[in-house]
């Protein structure tokens, strides 16, 4: 944003605004930044959505984050032409602000994938450690887009941060993405002396496709008796490879509080569910069975987990299979808390400095993991 001032002002007040409500038995802690209204958009998220070629034009009408992430917003120029798994891999992501200082980063190659680590530099030994795995549909993303949110999660951490850049389908099919996210789990664990962390503050967070991914490690860690991970925060993941709008089991247009039927709000819900079947084709392989627990968390029997926290966005098309999933968990006995932020869409997790709640949800990722 371009008023820092501003932004620190939105980014306190999610937490002195934030309340509690119960859905279906569940506790949610809602968020929203204090000028955004019920039943709207929050404000930024509803600058950047809908722009147009011609919204680019007066450039000092638009915050210097829009500016920078115009492929992003709006498309790549001729992109009726591209194959659309070239038109999504280029419109997917975010260039964000590096709020950090200090932050060493380094790059470590594994057998058909890298491990980039950010941390503190210091020789202090036992410090928490936090793998990350970045959104993206699964086909899509990258590591810059959540380069500097990694980078700021270390500082505040005061720890390692290692963010996977898995192998990507639809020219790599489950599970290969799944098997680096795993194997980073265990280099991780196995090379805990040599990276300075203590084995037993060893976490996992990612957003949407990297929710999916963080969990069906920590379920694999789980099956395999290892006991590497001790917690997990899991940002609107997609938990399930059934759910689509065509196909809805848990999705209901009436969950949302949308008295206006705003069609930006109604067009951001939809957009991610539209995707489901598709992206499903490209993941993976015909003849999968939809409900493997590490394709789909939600039918996998969930005792044993570590301690989670579940992050929805309001308007979300995945928010209502994320709060089936929390109730899940915690039926199963897993230590879980939810929070839900207001107004905002799917995939803000990318806009650090732009969003303030990407920074808040930061905040609460480092005092989890260093009170592991």
């Amino acid at each position: 944003m371009k008023d820092r001032k501003e932004y620190q002002e939105l980014l306190e007040s999610l937490r002195s605004e934030s309340r509690t409500i119960t859905v279906d038995g569940l506790e949610i802690e809602v968020r929203s930044c204090a000028d955004r209204k019920p039943g709207k958009a929050d404000p930024r998220s509803a600058a950047s959505s809908g722009l147009t070629e011609a919204s680019f034009r007066d450039k000092a009408a638009l915050d210097p984050e829009l500016l920078g992430n115009k492929v992003h917003l709006i498309g790549p120029e001729n992109a009726d032409k591209l194959p659309p798994l070239e038109r999504l891999r280029q419109e997917f992501g975010w260039r964000s602000s590096d709020l950090s200082t200090g932050i060493r980063t380094t790059c470590v190659e594994r057998p058909g994938y890298c491990i980039w680590q950010y941390e503190v530099p210091t020789a202090r030994e036992g410090r928490p450690c936090l793998i990350f795995i970045h959104g993206g549909g699964f086909f899509g993303g990258d590591i810059p887009t959540v380069e500097n949110q990694c980078k700021l999660l270390a500082q505040y951490m005061g720890g390692v941060v290692l963010s996977v850049e898995y192998p990507l389908c639809p020219e790599h099919k489950f599970p290969q993405g799944f098997n680096a996210c795993y194997d980073t789990v265990r280099w991780a664990y196995e090379n805990a002396q040599q990276l300075g962390i203590d084995p037993e503050k060893i976490g996992i967070s990612g957003d949407s496709a990297g929710g999916n991914l963080s969990v069906a490690c920590a379920l694999r860690d789980r099956d395999e008796g290892r006991g590497m991970l001790h917690y997990q925060c899991l940002i609107y993941p997609t938990v399930s490879r059934e759910e689509s709008v065509d196909h809805a089991t848990w999705w209901k247009p009436e969950s949302y509080d949308d008295p206006e039927n705003d069609p930006l709000i109604q067009q951001q819900i939809r957009v991610i569910g539209s995707m489901g079947s598709t992206i499903g084709d490209w993941y993976a392989e015909e003849g999968q069975d939809p409900r493997n627990p590490y394709l789909s968390p939600i039918f996998a029997d969930l005792t044993g987990l570590p301690r989670t926290l579940v992050i929805t966005a309001e308007y979300d098309f995945l928010r209502a299979e994320c709060e089936a999933f929390t109730r899940k968990l915690l039926q199963a006995g897993v230590q879980t808390r939810h929070i839900r932020y207001g107004g905002i869409f799917h995939g803000t997790f990318d806009r650090l400095g732009y969003a303030p709640q990407v920074e808040d949800i930061l905040l609460e990722i480092a005092e989890d993991m260093k009170n592991l």
